[in-house]
């Protein structure tokens, strides 16, 4: 009762007011594979900062209960199934060598939500390991080798000079 409305932009429009946010991680995966397949024939740069698995959690119906392991789990489970289905349409659409993939999170899981960042210490909010340290796992055939594991740090303020530098474009 203390927030405003919440809206749900496309571009600079307002295309809802108090969406369904069970629906937001199915919508955003469907907007990010549409978007693909219309720029398939061109360099394109798609952001996919799915609101799940920040509270409050939400997810379909489909993925409600599906894991058996609480709400957490299930909306875990449900990004997951949307990031293999855009990769799926990478693949499918044959710009998989052409197509730089990067998964990662922005903090450790949550501990009251049932997630776990064991073997490393500490929670999201926290200033530990395990509410700092986040994998990255980055996806790109023929130029980064599969299973390959680098313990370098990388910082996500690193991602966009070194995408400007990969496609070529100045510093900005």
């Amino acid at each position: 009762g203390t927030y405003p409305p919440l809206p749900y932009f496309n571009d600079d429009k307002i295309v809802y007011s108090q969406p369904d946010q069970t629906q937001f991680t199915k919508d955003f995966t469907n907007l990010a594979i549409d978007f693909i397949k219309e720029h398939k024939e061109e360099p394109f740069f798609v952001y996919v900062p799915h609101p799940m698995v920040h509270v409050p959690l939400h997810v379909s119906e489909e993925w409600d209960g599906a894991t058996g392991l609480g709400l957490y789990a299930d909306v875990v489970a449900e990004i997951d199934d949307g990031v293999g289905r855009i990769i799926d349409t990478v693949n499918e659409l044959g710009i998989e060598e052409n197509t730089l993939i990067i998964f990662t999170s922005d903090n450790g899981a949550a501990s009251r939500w049932g997630g776990s960042n064991l073997p490393l210490s500490g929670f999201k909010g926290s200033t530990m390991e395990g509410g700092m340290r986040v994998p990255a796992v980055v996806r790109w055939p023929g130029r980064i080798r599969a299973g390959a594991v680098s313990q370098q740090l990388v910082s996500s303020v690193d991602f966009m000079p070194t995408l400007m530098d990969i496609a070529g474009l100045p510093p900005t």
